[in-house]
């Protein structure tokens, strides 16, 4: 009787285990996250989780100091934009936060936009970013799948998990929703069975995804291509020409100047310049930024300058340049208010003290050359450190933001009164006329308000002189502002820290001549080099 008695609460044990809870017929016991919460290097995750379990993994995550970014309700409207929509989600979870903006430093390239949100959380004592998504299913296609974009943006997501403090909560119904993988070559895709056993058992000689099948010694055809680094999506890489045979392509990791600019219909390079500004979409972060212009639109806009006639590079030029311009405009009244600011013209005293720092300096000299735009300071640098030999070595490349509006007086103000003069401008008095003639080819010492500098007027001088031909003219202008700059650094004493840097830069408009005092990205970003004089063992 008493083993009769066991046996049937043992049977009632099972069936009560067996039981569902209530309400949610036959749901699983909850998921809890194998996070640490409360941990400073909680590690991220991915998880599906029914609707009252992302409710409570909300308020857990928040409670532990993570920015928890809820996206409910993705409809049909979302597809294909599922990653601006989470982007959106995150920059409103950030703001309730009273995060910082993203300012210019959040856009196109999600490794870079992620980095950035990460960073604004931690700033305001946060640990991470959690993403907690409703149900998906709504914004299937074709064979009840997510698109490739939003596969893409959820495969990135889950892969910055593994390395980042993101928390990826999905609903637990998306468990079974369609969606694609990484693409895999076509020999994979289309094996078939019906091979013949040689075809199958034979090793493989290499690569099973190449651009296109070259002889050993030949170089492959991806070497041909202009060296821009691409900040477009990956599709885009294929519709990219590769170069004449007969041309030398530019060094890696330095975009072609103006030398000796090709006609458009022997350089091809143009196209890929091209397909970078244009997958360049929304915001950008400050380092893709100063990339994608020094690679692609500085290039893009002298090949426009020298002839280029090509109706999609004038508009991606135009486009990108009325972006910056529109961008760089309406944020310049806020960076006085702000430590986020791209590094400026005024920041050269600091700059040069900082890599003297680096390299064991005795003393800095700080040379403002008028009106060297970026390019022009790489052609003036390749002359110098060519001219100079061993008896200087390159510290340093920087890339710095002129004030608005970018003239010379303005850039002197700012010189000497720092980020004050941001805050309250002072009244600019018109600006004199660069000296002329031998005058412009010899460097002078000023003062700027409490600071010390020396000038050079000769490509501010040669710019303005020139007429439709200012393009043309550069190289000529890049060997006598290099001129004088080797008979300055041959005075300063050993060990001594130079650092060279434009005030501001130029446009060149359809006529062939100079313009300044905009926004253009020319006018704004100038260039700027360190130079370490003496004897270089």
């Amino acid at each position: 009787m008493q083993q009769q008695q066991q046996q049937q609460e043992q049977e009632q044990t099972q069936a009560k285990e067996k039981e569902p809870p209530e309400g949610r017929g036959a749901r699983q016991p909850p998921r809890h996250l194998p996070l640490e919460l409360g941990s400073t290097e909680a590690r991220g995750e991915v998880r599906f989780a029914v609707q009252e379990e992302r409710d409570a993994a909300s308020r857990d995550l928040e409670r532990a100091g993570f920015v928890v970014a809820e996206l409910e309700g993705v409809g049909p409207s979302r597809r294909g934009r599922l990653g601006e929509a989470i982007d959106g989600a995150i920059e409103r979870a950030l703001a309730a936060c009273r995060a910082t903006g993203p300012g210019i430093t959040s856009g196109h390239d999600g490794d870079a936009t992620l980095s950035d949100q990460l960073f604004r959380a931690r700033r305001i004592g946060r640990q991470g970013l959690a993403i907690v998504l409703g149900p998906l299913r709504a914004a299937t296609g074709g064979f009840s799948a997510l698109g490739l974009e939003d596969s893409a943006t959820l495969r990135f997501l889950a892969d910055a998990t593994r390395e980042r403090p993101l928390i990826l909560v999905l609903d637990a119904a998306d468990e079974t929703t369609g969606s694609y993988g990484d693409p895999v070559p076509l020999r994979s895709l289309l094996r078939s069975a019906s091979w013949d056993d040689e075809a199958r058992t034979a090793p493989d000689a290499g690569p099973l995804f190449v651009e296109r099948s070259v002889p050993p010694e030949e170089p492959a055809a991806m070497e041909e291509v202009a060296p821009v680094e691409s900040a477009a999506p990956v599709e885009s890489a294929a519709l990219v020409e590769p170069a004449a045979p007969s041309e030398k392509p530019a060094p890696a990791g330095r975009p072609a100047l103006v030398e000796k600019p090709a006609p458009a219909e022997k350089n091809e390079a143009w196209r890929a310049w091209t397909l970078q500004l244009t997958g360049a979409r929304g915001p950008q972060p400050l380092a893709v930024l100063e990339k994608l212009f020094a690679e692609s639109y500085m290039p893009l806009a002298n090949a426009i300058a020298s002839g280029l006639d090509d109706a999609r590079a004038r508009h991606a030029h135009d486009d990108f340049a009325a972006t910056f311009a529109k961008g760089y405009t309406d944020a310049f009244p806020t960076l006085a208010a702000t430590t986020k600011r791209p590094r400026m013209v005024f920041d050269v005293h600091d700059a040069a003290a900082r890599i003297a720092r680096l390299h064991g300096a005795r003393s800095t000299r700080v040379l403002v050359v008028d009106g060297m735009r970026w390019d022009v300071s790489r052609m003036i640098e390749e002359r110098v450190i060519a001219r100079l030999g061993p008896h200087a070595s390159l510290a340093d490349e920087l890339v710095l933001w002129s004030a608005l509006p970018t003239t010379t007086p303005r850039q002197l103000e700012t010189i000497a009164r720092g980020i004050e003069a941001l805050r309250s401008p002072a009244a600019l008095e018109a600006e004199a006329e660069p000296p002329r003639g031998r005058t412009a080819e010899h460097v002078r010492r000023m003062r700027v308000g409490p600071r010390e500098i020396h000038k050079l007027d000769v490509v501010e001088a040669r710019v303005q002189s020139a007429r439709g031909t200012v393009l043309r003219d550069l190289p000529e202008i890049a060997d006598a502002a290099g001129e004088a700059i080797v008979r300055h650094a041959e005075t300063c004493s050993p060990r001594t820290l130079l650092l060279v840097t434009g005030d501001h830069g130029f446009a060149i408009d359809r006529g062939g001549s100079a313009r300044q005092g905009g926004a253009s990205p020319e006018e704004v970003l100038v260039g700027a080099f360190a130079l370490l004089i003496g004897d270089v063992h």
